[in-house]
């Protein structure tokens, strides 16, 4: 089989919610009976390393976090919980327990001349077998999956941080002025679940790639009709178009970071009424 035939197996097994054999292990997409779980450790594992200090953006995902946990824990005697998080999402796709108790029987440590530790191998068990995944592989091939499983996208690390901080400004930007959001799970999925004339029970056995992807659909359908009727009625504008310009795709956007923080404030004003 050539590796375009695996690619496009292992997409149509992401696809239909099926699990993937990789390194010995089988790993499952996690389900919504899971959702406070996951959205407590998704986070964790998209985090973006050249967001982190200089000192760490050369070691591998894994060691990266090791090595920000044991500094913090020197300085402070608190430590972030990133690497936590990361082994309970590890957890949820291999479908084990993991208990924060016994992390250090996860992991197998070597020390280098200068006395610093940094993480060799992770051991997980998964059906009564022992397998080990070195960093290398964890960074390489499995937190990608997982991600992918899981409807995450992992950032893009050759990506310039100042245009990314400037999305993210931009984002704030228009945070403001607004009522807050009583955002919870549960009003979340009641929704979902009276958009897609299902039970809130039948949702549990959705993958949580599979929720996400319908909210999207759902967000996007609505924003199509409603900046489509807006746009035909005549009485309003977009300076930089519609920006909503199908129910089933997404618009790309290709503008971030390109503006100051001033056009930035401006873009604020992106539905203007017609004279």
């Amino acid at each position: 089989m050539s590796q375009n035939q695996k690619k496009i197996g292992r997409e149509t097994a992401i696809r239909q919610g099926k699990p993937i054999e990789l390194l010995n292990l089988i790993f499952y997409p996690i389900k919504m009976s899971h959702y406070e779980q996951f959205l407590d450790a998704k986070n964790a594992l998209t985090l973006r390393l050249g967001s982190l200090p200089v000192k760490y953006q050369a070691k591998d995902f894994i060691n990266a976090i090791w090595s920000l946990e044991i500094d913090s824990v020197r300085q402070s005697q608190k430590k972030v919980g990133i690497l936590e998080r990361v082994f309970r999402f590890l957890a949820m796709s291999l479908r084990i327990d993991f208990d924060v108790k016994q992390i250090f029987d996860w992991i197998t440590l070597t020390q280098n001349s200068n006395g610093d530790t940094a993480i060799e191998a992770i051991k997980v068990t998964q059906d009564g077998k022992v397998v080990s995944i070195s960093p290398i592989d964890f960074s390489a091939q499995i937190r990608p999956l997982i991600a992918k499983q899981n409807g995450l996208e992992l950032p893009d690390e050759e990506a310039n941080i100042e245009l990314v901080n400037a999305e993210k400004e931009l984002q704030e930007l228009k945070a403001k002025g607004c009522r807050n959001l009583n955002i919870n799970t549960s009003d979340l999925i009641a929704s979902v679940a009276y958009n897609s004339h299902v039970s809130e029970r039948e949702i549990d056995d959705w993958t949580i790639r599979e929720f996400e992807n319908r909210y999207k659909a759902i967000d996007r359908d609505k924003k199509y009709k409603l900046y489509g009727q807006a746009e035909l009625s005549g009485m309003v504008s977009f300076k930089n178009g519609n920006p909503y310009l199908s129910w089933a795709y997404d618009t790309i956007d290709d503008t971030m970071g390109t503006l100051s923080t001033q056009a930035l404030g401006e873009q604020l004003g992106g539905v203007t009424a017609k004279n």
